[in-house]
């Protein structure tokens, strides 16, 4: 290996996640090992029942901040995790598992090596697509079928205009500037009748007003709105999958706002019900589980339990 590479490597290996990993792969075990690296800790929790232990070493995306604290790694440190194991030489038992996002509407776009990807928008619509959980779902949510049709145009809409930001690069952060909540009257318990001008309204807001954007970078965001509208009007999202369109955060939050029962029907509570019903069954039925499978046998690796 050329010295700056092993260099970068090393300074690489300090940060949290890939400090673990290096720990293992010092250890006796650790060529025989299989690491598994997911987004986040609901990533982690969600997957790791479906992992062999005694094969595999699990962790999510984590890094050191510049003030030396851990942060949450997220998908692109997910990629680095797994590329500067693979680049270090040591094992290619490594693994990344992460959202789909809207990565399958980005023209031209290629997964990294080793980089496996959830059957739909994500690993929440994912459970949800699925029969058992929709089941547990019903027999817990009184209408829950309608309740959910009801709130599809918004959700769909919402996932719309997410692809349009992430394919035009337009920089709106809607966890932080264009929450799905801000469409929902909780006086009224009721999503609001002009819901579409206030969501399109805030996303807007959100893409020319970003922090510390310059002249030219608002020139940037307006051309990049200009094609993302012009490519809206010219394109339809009607044929594709709810579970492609819809994202999972946004569908289990606003569907617990519908449910005016917050306390019972909390977004955490949702969730836990969807967890609690996906079993390694609807796992071992989706493509994420057959490419893995695929890769964990060409690597004479042990993944997953029998």
């Amino acid at each position: 290996m050329a010295g700056p590479l092993r260099t970068r490597i090393e300074q690489d290996m300090t940060k949290h996640t890939l400090g673990h990993i290096d720990t293992k792969l010092r250890g006796m075990l650790g060529s025989r090992t299989t690491f598994v690296i997911v987004e986040g800790s609901d990533d982690l929790a969600f997957y790791q029942r479906f992992l062999d232990i005694s094969k595999t070493a699990s962790y999510y995306s984590t890094k050191l901040n510049e003030e030396g604290k851990v942060q949450d790694g997220g998908c692109e440190e997910l990629q680095n995790i797994v590329r500067t194991v693979l680049a270090d030489g040591r094992t290619d038992k490594v693994v990344g598992i992460m959202d789909t996002d809207y990565r399958r509407y980005l023209p031209h776009y290629d997964y990294p090596q080793n980089i496996f990807h959830t059957d739909h928008r994500d690993m929440e619509m994912t459970a949800l697509s699925t029969p058992s959980v929709q089941q547990a779902l019903r027999g817990w949510i009184v209408d829950f079928d309608a309740i959910f049709d009801r709130l599809k145009a918004m959700l769909r809409h919402a996932g719309e205009l997410r692809i349009m930001n992430d394919r035009f690069r337009l920089g709106c952060s809607f966890r932080k500037k264009v929450k799905i909540s801000c469409i929902f009257d909780t006086s009224n318990h009721s999503v609001i009748g002009n819901w579409r001008i206030k969501y399109d309204g805030k996303f807007l807001k959100a893409c020319l007003k970003k922090r510390k954007q310059t002249f030219v970078g608002l020139l940037k965001t307006s051309f990049g709105l200009g094609k993302a509208a012009v490519f809206y009007m010219t394109h339809t999202f009607a044929n594709e999958n709810d579970y492609d369109v819809c994202q999972g955060h946004d569908t289990i939050q606003l569907l617990s706002l519908c449910l005016v029962d917050t306390a019972t029907y909390s977004p955490d509570a949702i969730w836990e019900k969807c967890f609690d019903a996906y079993t390694i069954a609807d796992f071992k039925n989706t493509r994420l589980f057959a490419s893995l499978h695929t890769w964990e046998l060409a690597k004479s690796a042990k993944v997953f339990k029998n």
